[in-house]
């Protein structure tokens, strides 16, 4: 690898660095619909968690983290989002 940046200034070295992340990538921006349906079933799943009698702190944290930014995406309030995620009847 140090080969391939022989004789390379600084500045191309970083051109080349930035431009090899950006290859090959295909992710799009998500749709309001698909934030809503993943939301959802994140937060059913989270429920699910929640019942469940073995330890599975992390997973219910990172998920609640995820729920959360989703939330945040949709453009709801904080506090409604929380609310959601920790009532069983919604």
């Amino acid at each position: 690898m140090a080969e391939l940046y022989d004789g390379m200034t600084a500045q191309e070295k970083a051109k080349d660095l930035i431009s090899s992340y950006h290859r090959g990538r295909v992710e799009k921006m998500r749709h309001i619909q698909e934030i809503a349906a993943r939301y959802e079933q994140g937060r059913q799943e989270y429920q699910r968690l929640l019942h469940e009698k073995r330890d599975n702190r992390e997973q219910r944290v990172m998920l609640y983290a995820e729920l959360k930014t989703l939330g945040w995406c949709m453009g709801r309030d904080e506090k409604r989002v929380i609310m959601e995620i920790n009532d069983p009847k919604l």
